[in-house]
């Protein structure tokens, strides 16, 4: 046996790692991105399009996401846009079908889209509920579930969702978007403790607020007060598209190969998890 303060043992510890195969997103590995027509999920389908992915565009603002599309085909690499209403069951379905049509196979589903409509909780219509976690949660599951045999059938695959600091906190006048946001980090666990054994990691994003047009939907606020808010956050301003694009990158790539069912909060220190 190996003596615990022998040179011995530290060689076989190197030894080990040397031999652990760190799986990550590899050069022409194909990624789904949800709601890339804007915003992050823009950020998100530029920043992998950097890293040698080819991409798949889901939006319903059909314009714009064929514009991110094209963004990223001028990076050099292949990406086609599919239009995708994340609430409607067949929609994710035919979309789902069509980037197989397409591509063959996926690597990644970076679960982006989403809505936050605001109303007071004793005034949230029954349709506006029923359409935030369509959208925000059911849509997310069906997606990942639509790409998992996929996945199964290559051992290897990875799924990111977006969920909300409102998840951890609540949020006034969006109980539903809470609800929703707080589903995400549920149904993250849940999978990746299932799908672990097929080589899927599954993790999920806690953005705090950032430079996007979800916070100014809000009335009168501006693109300056949102910065001004940012004063009060630990490092000093709010989040942009491009650091949250930082962390899915990170989060696909071979150096957290051994991670997996984690929430990982991007905001600046404004919420800090256990």
């Amino acid at each position: 046996m190996t003596g615990i303060n022998s040179s011995e043992l530290d060689d076989a510890i190197e030894q080990g790692g040397s031999e652990i195969i760190r799986d990550g997103l590899k050069q022409g590995d194909v990624a789904v991105v949800t709601g890339a027509a804007r915003g992050f999920g823009r950020a998100i389908a530029l920043r992998l399009a950097r890293e040698g992915a080819k991409l798949a565009v889901w939006d319903v603002v059909d314009d714009e996401g064929e514009e991110t599309a094209a963004a990223c085909r001028a990076i050099g690499i292949e990406a086609e846009f599919f239009h995708c209403d994340m609430g409607d069951a067949d929609n994710i379905s035919s979309a789902a079908a069509a980037v197989l049509d397409k591509f063959r196979t996926v690597y990644a589903v970076i679960n982006n889209a989403g809505i936050h409509p605001r109303s007071p909780a004793a005034e949230v219509p029954l349709e506006m509920w029923n359409r935030t976690l369509a959208v925000n949660l059911t849509g997310s599951f069906l997606t990942a579930q639509a790409f998992a045999p996929t996945m199964f059938k290559n051992g290897r695959g990875n799924i990111i969702s977006l969920s909300s600091g409102r998840a951890i906190e609540g949020a006034k006048n969006g109980i539903h978007y809470a609800c929703s946001k707080a589903g995400i980090i549920a149904m993250t666990k849940t999978l990746a403790q299932e799908w672990a054994s097929n080589g899927i990691r599954v993790n999920a994003i806690i953005p705090g607020v950032s430079e996007t047009r979800q916070p100014l939907e809000a009335g009168g606020v501006t693109l300056e007060n949102l910065r001004e808010r940012g004063k009060g956050v630990p490092l000093g301003r709010v989040g942009h598209p491009d650091d949250l694009a930082g962390m899915v990158a990170v989060l696909l790539g071979p150096d957290t190969a051994f991670v997996t069912g984690q929430a990982v909060a991007i905001n600046g220190g404004v919420i800090m998890l256990p």
